[in-house]
């Protein structure tokens, strides 16, 4: 009677036979496709519409505006909804639950929209902008890191 072991390892013999002879050159398989399934596609959308209405903080809240706390602290009305509302998109990606290329997508997704209201909105002419080339050089630099994550999501084998 065989032991245990020795029949492991005559089964795993004989599945290696078997796979020499379908497959005598022994090239190597191409592994299974992912497939996105329908359900997680809404966290790219969620994401999309949350960057959008941060965006449009920056656009639409003047500057001058101020919320008084009382006791004499005050903020900009403008730098309480950027916090609020980075907060907001960075806990929605944290604990909406989806599978993890998901999340990256999404997060892809919400630093190219970031990118591009940068570069269609700030006032890079503006005379009295002191610190466009700054911003402009780190707009480009930007740019490369944008390009660089959707080369991942392009590329044939996502890991």
């Amino acid at each position: 009677m065989r032991s245990r072991a020795t029949t492991l390892f005559a089964w795993q013999v004989g599945a290696w036979l078997l796979d020499l002879a379908a497959d005598p050159l022994g090239t190597p398989r191409k592994e299974l496709c992912h497939v996105i399934s329908v359900a997680p596609k809404g966290k790219v959308i969620g994401s999309i519409l949350l960057t959008i209405l941060w965006i449009c903080c920056f656009l639409f809240i003047k500057p001058t505006l101020v919320f008084d706390f009382g006791g004499g602290v005050m903020i900009n009305l403008l730098l309480l909804a950027a916090i609020i509302g980075l907060l907001v998109l960075v806990l929605y990606h944290i604990f909406y639950p989806s599978p993890p290329i998901i999340t990256k997508l999404s997060l892809t997704v919400a630093l190219t929209l970031v990118w591009l209201a940068l570069i269609i909105f700030y006032p890079f002419k503006d005379p009295n902008n002191t610190a466009a080339g700054a911003v402009g050089f780190f707009t480009l630099i930007g740019g490369l890191g944008v390009a660089i994550l959707w080369v991942y999501f392009f590329c044939d084998e996502l890991i």
